[in-house]
């Protein structure tokens, strides 16, 4: 697999004193703002700006991949990101600096993870009950039913039955905390639609788990 070079880290350090100087906007903790570097790559291909947003969104990514390929590796998972990551460099001119850079990022990566339950038909990973049902429900659930293997098998089952669509929506919602604005432009659907898949998956998997949370 092709692998994209990054700079070393001097040379994003040296990055960010540029940056510094040029009062390039920043955050309310002082981070400089994804768009900020997203704007810097996109404009001259900068490979030390991107080392700074690989780095700040590896592990989301990594989670995200592994939610929702059914049994993925580590190794898997990491190929998902690495292609996700380059392909977000080479169609770096496509990023549009008026806009949000996070949900531009996570629509390539979930596409190339649906690509892949498509070609394999795969169930997502196990997800935990948070996911599934509000916190006033989980006041109402008995916590032995999340260590039971009953209860993970049907959870699994339950997300694994969702389509496609419903499932990216509902773990981009309920586990990557995308508002549906940023659900709408990482799964390219208008908001009504996202809030509509988000409804359906929720009735769906509330029918499919009914008896874990009746008092």
């Amino acid at each position: 697999m092709r692998e994209l070079v990054l700079r070393p880290l001097w040379t994003a350090k040296g990055l960010i004193a540029r940056m510094a100087q040029s009062g390039e906007t920043r955050t309310m903790d002082g981070a400089w703002t994804d768009e900020a570097l997203a704007e810097r790559v996109r404009a001259s291909g900068d490979t030390a700006a991107f080392a700074l947003l690989v780095e700040r969104y590896r592990g989301r990514l990594l989670a995200l991949a592994r939610r929702m390929l059914s049994g993925a590796g580590p190794e898997e998972a990491e190929d998902i990101v690495q292609e996700a990551f380059l392909a977000a460099f080479d169609r770096r001119a496509t990023y549009r600096k008026d806009s949000s850079y996070r949900p531009w990022l996570y629509r390539i990566t979930v596409n190339r993870c649906l690509d892949k339950l498509r070609a394999h038909g795969r169930a997502p990973a196990t997800l935990v009950l948070d996911a599934v049902c509000d916190p006033a429900d989980q006041s109402d659930t008995p916590l032995q039913h999340l260590l039971t293997e009953e209860f993970q098998e049907r959870l699994q089952a339950a997300v694994g039955g969702l389509p496609p669509k419903y499932r990216a929506v509902f773990l981009l919602r309920h586990l990557d905390d995308l508002t549906y604005d940023e659900i709408a432009v990482a799964t390219e659907l208008p908001v009504g639609t996202v809030k509509t898949h988000l409804f359906r998956a929720r009735a769906q998997l509330r029918t499919a788990l009914s008896g874990y949370w009746e008092s």
